[in-house]
């Protein structure tokens, strides 16, 4: 009995000393006062207490107006609500049928008339490019630097 007690807790203790040395290597080579800073800094912005929150939405609200000074006017908005409205698409997004936004994206982009093997080659060359990957990241703005390095590259090679 007592051989199985400290066997678990060896044990136990083990798992806490990997686990440390695992968070310890996810921490990216950060001293400890870039962390603290962080720390401080997400605590002040109100970051730490969104992600912390029992609310799974808040994380997301959180990030949402963080990047709200870089959003659109109110008459923009409105332009694209009026427009959403007119088009069908914001009945398909508020429809109880989970369905609806589907079929409404199909209607809307049927008409490009792309082949099954052109969305294939768009896919691949997003793939290959690294959009794919940005569109899909959980940092928001991956894209934006897809994007701005896209943008670059082509003023590198118009300047040659």
């Amino acid at each position: 009995m007592k051989t199985s007690i400290v066997l678990a807790a060896a044990l136990l203790s083990a798992g806490v000393m990997v686990g440390t040395s695992a968070f310890a290597a996810d921490v990216g080579g950060k001293t400890r006062a870039q962390v603290v800073a962080e720390l401080a800094q997400a605590q002040q912005s109100g970051e730490l207490a969104a992600v912390n929150s029992e609310d799974p939405m808040a994380a997301q609200t959180f990030r949402d107006r963080q990047f709200a000074g870089q959003a659109k006017t109110r008459a923009q908005v409105q332009a694209e609500l009026a427009q959403a409205q007119k088009s069908g698409e914001l009945a398909a997004l508020n429809s109880e049928d989970p369905a609806a936004f589907q079929r409404f994206t199909e209607q809307q982009y049927a008409h490009q008339g792309k082949t099954r093997a052109q969305v294939r080659a768009e896919l691949a060359q997003a793939q290959k490019s690294g959009e794919l990957a940005a569109l899909n990241s959980e940092d928001p703005t991956a894209y934006q630097r897809f994007v701005d390095s896209k943008a670059a590259r082509k003023t590198e090679t118009m300047a040659e």
